[in-house]
């Protein structure tokens, strides 16, 4: 399916598109629309005006909601979807005010992303890669506490 989000993914959005890819629609192809600007026809919008999938401001992430209506319960992905709430909601895209250690270092490289790639289809590319790596190393993790209790 082809999945419309605005332009200029930052940390949500691209978390969102990884979750999308990963949990919710493998084929999933993104384009990228101003934010008044209608989406594509047949596609499936988020975090755009009248989309069923938008962040609440103070209260839940795009991420979030799509954790919600997708069911997904990988315990990877779900930490994700913290340190996605953490810079999100908690500290108020404040990254000084982040609770959870990895939340700064995981901002910081995804809105590098956009500052080094030509567009937003290469930000998101390269955020799939940051974002599968992230699942790999907490399972990874999570299977050496299961193995060491």
């Amino acid at each position: 399916m082809l999945w419309a989000t605005r332009h200029e993914p930052h940390l949500d959005r691209c978390a969102s598109a990884w979750l999308i890819k990963r949990f919710i629609d493998p084929d999933a192809t993104f384009v990228f629309v101003g934010r008044d600007e209608a989406p594509p026809s047949g596609s499936i919008p988020f975090v755009l005006p009248g989309a069923d999938v938008n962040p609440v401001e103070g209260v839940s992430t795009s991420y979030d909601a799509l954790v919600a209506k997708h069911q997904v319960r990988d315990p990877a992905a779900l930490r994700i979807g913290e340190i996605i709430h953490d810079y999100e909601v908690d500290a108020g895209e404040d990254v000084a005010r982040t609770r959870l250690r990895e939340t700064a270092g995981v901002f910081r490289v995804v809105r590098g992303l956009a500052r080094v790639s030509k567009s937003d289809q290469e930000t998101v590319a390269r955020a799939l890669v940051v974002f599968d790596s992230l699942q790999a190393q907490l399972t990874s993790e999570a299977a050496q506490r299961d193995a060491s209790d």
